[in-house]
């Protein structure tokens, strides 16, 4: 598990991050509540929040739009960065 941490993350400190995060329990279950358009982007390769999350949240947000970064991790990576920006700006005029 170390080893894929170590693999996984290229900033020591993001390997921890997710240890702060505390509270939220009020909000589960209730994806299908929310009514906005939503951009789900994600990693097949990652390690922290396997991949097939991402049925779930299509399957519960019902303007849910998935865009899937090919051999991406948990983190963001500058040679994503253009596919990004691009489908958040789609995102945020419509276009989508």
């Amino acid at each position: 598990m170390i080893r894929g941490e170590f693999r996984r993350a290229r900033n020591y400190k993001s390997m921890f991050n997710h240890a702060a995060i505390q509270g939220g329990e009020s909000y589960y279950n209730r994806l299908d509540e929310i009514g906005q358009p939503v951009l789900v982007i994600h990693g097949t390769d990652d390690l922290i929040w396997h991949f097939g999350h991402t049925t779930v949240l299509t399957d519960k947000i019902q303007h849910a739009k998935l865009i899937v970064l090919e051999g991406t991790g948990h983190e963001l990576h500058s040679a994503d960065w253009d596919v990004i920006t691009d489908w958040i700006a789609k995102h945020a005029r419509g276009e989508l």
